[in-house]
């Protein structure tokens, strides 16, 4: 790598890979791990990390919630929800009670510091959205949306496809 030089802007190179023969889901990848980075730097800024702004705003609109149902709106695996949750609740941003109807649960809810971060948070969100898409027209930028749109509805389709056939996700019970 070059030396940098006072006053001299440092390069950075597409995040992500390059596959031959794909470049959408190379082109997408770099998108996503661009977006993430930046929108991570932006949040770091405001006092929370991903995915702890989506769980503020979450809780939020919402009002307390029940773990699970956390789970089940991120998308993600219930240990690593967990271990969110337990860094969000050291910072005093949310607090975990037992559900006053299933003992086994738990409701989350926010603090008066978690609430005191979502001004920055969606802040940061809305920096991002203007940054990711300043360079582009109206009618480029609805277009985008729209591509996307389907691109998403398209791998949902075919993931649901894919898990009804093989639920374990294959030898290893991983999906690439």
């Amino acid at each position: 790598m070059a030396s940098e030089r006072p006053g001299r802007r440092r390069r950075f190179r597409h995040l992500g890979t390059h596959i031959e023969g794909a470049p959408v889901g190379s082109l997408l990848l770099q998108v996503v791990r661009a977006h993430a980075q930046l929108g991570t730097r932006l949040l770091r800024r405001e006092g929370v990390v991903p995915p702890q702004e989506i769980v503020l705003l979450h809780l939020d609109e919402q009002g307390p919630v029940a773990q699970a149902d956390l789970v089940h709106y991120l998308g993600r695996d219930r240990s690593t929800v967990t271990n969110t949750l337990q860094a969000m609740e050291r910072a005093g941003l949310i607090e975990r009670t037992p559900s006053p109807t299933d003992r086994r649960a738990m409701v989350v809810g926010l603090t008066e510091e978690g609430r005191r971060r979502i001004p920055g948070a969606r802040a940061a969100w809305h920096r991002l959205e203007e940054v990711t898409t300043r360079g582009l027209t109206d009618a480029q930028r609805s277009a985008l949306l729209r591509a996307l749109t389907v691109v998403r509805d398209e791998l949902d389709r075919a993931l649901a496809e894919d898990l009804a056939e093989d639920p374990d996700g294959g030898p290893g019970g991983r999906h690439p």
